[in-house]
């Protein structure tokens, strides 16, 4: 057995530690070699954890910076854009914007089972909640389209014959707001969105309902709020966790209450109108004659589904909110408009008081300068920036591998696009008179309708999905632009500020906003 003797000992353990000195070096070398790319690795991998964690919260922080900015986020990154796809962070989702005639076109044409707005309709309105459980499927056509053929067909069909009812409501309308206001005086001041809400609300009450429930105060009241109330109630469901947000809703909507006053009143007409559709063939019964959108809504609901008294109900106060929400909101910023540029005031009054208004009323047709007015208004103050939306029921891939995950959307920033130089000259600049058309060049006087669509003109949807009520919601327009040269001289009270506040995607005109109105001699 080897063995040290006491000296040798005792010089090994002094000179150990300078033997370990000297070989620390390598020792170390070692260690860096084996251990540092663990270490680059722990470091990227904490590099890539902060990274992540970082670019989540900036997405969320964005998701709900799009709340109160989405308009303009939308605006900007289309002006970054130049031409191509885009993404927009909300709450909810990641939206996908594009731009392209390509991907327009290809959207349009895509299957219902895979791009949907009938979805995307759902979670704007909620409708389980909003609307007493009714909701339609996410495909659209699967249960028919009653009120579409309704509203495209037979209410267009009748607006020559509706169009001095409507005027009579409207001038009704405008009578009690400057009572109101001012009272046994010529002169009054009307805050320009709720006077333009109530003008909405009579004319199309005229139209969709019967004089019973024009007469009926509360109706009247609950046909007005129902809208806010859906947008509202919608709002706090999409925002708040699902075991509050529709108590929070029933709260603050009073249990929906606008919600049971429209249905409470409209179920025992559409029952009587069912009975007697039912029994016109017997003997001694004469044909419903009611002639409005209830009864126009009956006629054409599909045979083959046997909507219940209850989905009809459903039916109508969804096209109500619609139509009565974005033609309020496309009033009120025709109003601020006109009286924003007070220069074209004369000759859209010498249109509506010369030969061609008569036409318009015969036909539902025509008055160019008012068409090309309103046009423009649209153009610059539409108050919503991405409209054309469809959800992906299913992972989608557009023709250029452009990938939409599922439950994504697929929308147009079409605000941006209207407001874009490369698109329209001067783009800035509000010009009434930009869509007139040229007969010296052999145009088309329709082609400039503001009722018209076109891929060059998206305002009223895209391809096969379309607004059936353009042109009812133009001729209600018309009308009021010409109510309002021919009887009264306004005058638009300064604005602070910006004439609108953001909610999402839209731009809505703020409350405040006045017009002084003064009857004309």
């Amino acid at each position: 057995m080897l063995s040290l003797s006491n000296r040798e000992f005792i010089m090994y353990g002094y000179l150990a530690p300078f033997y370990v000195a000297s070989e620390l070096p390598v020792v170390v070398a070692v260690l860096a070699f084996r251990v540092a790319p663990l270490v680059r690795a722990a470091l990227e991998h904490q590099k890539q954890c902060l990274s992540k964690s970082w670019s989540y919260l900036f997405s969320r922080y964005l998701a709900y910076k799009y709340l109160f900015f989405g308009a303009s986020m939308i605006e900007n990154a289309y002006s970054k854009s130049d031409g191509r796809p885009f993404l927009i962070h909300t709450p909810e989702r990641t939206n996908v914007m594009i731009t392209s005639p390509q991907h327009i076109r290809e959207m349009d044409k895509a299957l219902r089972r895979d791009l949907s707005l009938h979805a995307v309709a759902k979670e704007l309105i909620q409708p389980r909640h909003t609307l007493r459980g009714f909701v339609w499927k996410d495909q659209r056509g699967m249960e028919g389209t009653g009120f579409f053929r309704a509203i495209r067909n037979l209410l267009t069909a009748n607006l020559p014959r509706l169009i001095p009812q409507i005027s009579e409501a409207i001038s009704t309308q405008f009578n009690i707001e400057l009572q109101k206001a001012r009272p046994g005086t010529d002169t009054a001041r009307l805050p320009v969105v709720e006077t333009a809400k109530r003008i909405v609300l009579r004319a199309n009450c005229s139209v969709f309902f019967p004089r019973e429930l024009v007469e009926d105060a509360e109706f009247m009241e609950a046909a007005l709020h129902f809208p806010h109330d859906v947008y509202v109630a919608a709002e706090i469901i999409r925002l708040f966790p699902c075991v509050i947000g529709p108590t929070l809703a029933r709260l603050v909507t009073g249990s929906h209450k606008s919600t049971a006053v429209l249905y409470d009143r409209l179920c025992p007409i559409i029952q009587r109108r069912l009975e007697k559709k039912s029994n016109q063939y017997s003997e001694g019964n004469e044909p419903c004659e009611a002639n409005d959108a209830i009864q126009w809504l009956i006629e054409t609901a599909p045979k083959r589904e046997n909507w219940s008294i209850e989905r009809l109900v459903g039916e109508i106060v969804a096209v109500w909110y619609a139509s009565v929400h974005t033609l309020a909101m496309s009033l009120a910023y025709v109003i601020i408009d006109m009286y924003s540029h007070p220069e074209y005031i004369e000759s859209l009054r010498k249109e509506v008081e010369g030969p061609l208004f008569e036409t318009f009323q015969a036909t539902s047709e025509g008055l160019p300068e008012v068409d090309s007015f309103l046009k423009e208004s649209m153009r610059l103050s539409y108050f919503e920036s991405s409209f054309i939306r469809r959800q992906a029921l299913r992972d989608y891939q557009f023709y250029d591998g452009l990938k939409v995950p599922r439950d994504s959307w697929v929308c147009i920033p079409y605000q941006a696009m209207l407001r874009d130089e490369a698109r329209y000259p001067n783009a800035g600049h509000f010009d009434g008179r930009r869509f007139l058309h040229r007969e010296d060049l052999g145009e088309d006087p329709l082609s400039s309708a503001l009722s018209r669509h076109s891929d060059d003109w998206l305002v009223w949807g895209s391809g096969r999905i379309v607004c059936p009520g353009r042109f009812y919601a133009t001729v209600v327009l018309k009308l009021v632009v010409a109510h309002m040269v021919q009887n009264y001289s306004c005058e638009l009270e300064p604005t602070k500020g910006t004439r609108s506040v953001q909610w999402r995607s839209a731009l809505i005109p703020k409350s405040g906003i006045s017009l002084n109105v003064t009857l004309r001699a």
